[in-house]
């Protein structure tokens, strides 16, 4: 809060929440692949105890996908085939700025 205020007397509020919003979300590489993990495995601990205690789960669009059904069956095979690609890409990018990071600290 004070960071802004020192801004807002400069005039220059938004890009003082700007840059205070950019500094409370960027994370290190290696943090990035622990988040993707992370989420990954909290997402699919959720649906698999919903299956087994309810016989379905409520996917994050909203929708209900029931195991008594072909239709609800296909809903969370592609759910998960979704969960699982967007693992690998989070974990990818993470893994690629790694990457390009030590080839940066390679060239000083």
């Amino acid at each position: 809060m004070v960071a802004i205020q020192e801004f807002e007397l400069a005039g220059r509020p938004l890009v003082a929440l700007v840059n205070l919003n950019k500094v409370s979300t960027i994370y290190d590489f290696p943090y990035g692949e622990y988040r993707a993990q992370r989420d990954f495995y909290d997402e699919m601990s959720r649906v698999q105890s919903s299956l087994i205690n309810n016989g379905s789960v409520r996917l994050q669009t909203g929708q209900v996908a029931s195991l008594e059904s072909t239709g609800g069956l296909l809903a969370i095979q592609i759910y998960m085939e979704t969960l699982e690609t967007s693992k690998e890409s989070m974990s990818g990018l993470a893994k690629l700025g790694l990457g390009n990071e030590k080839k940066l600290w390679g060239l000083q």
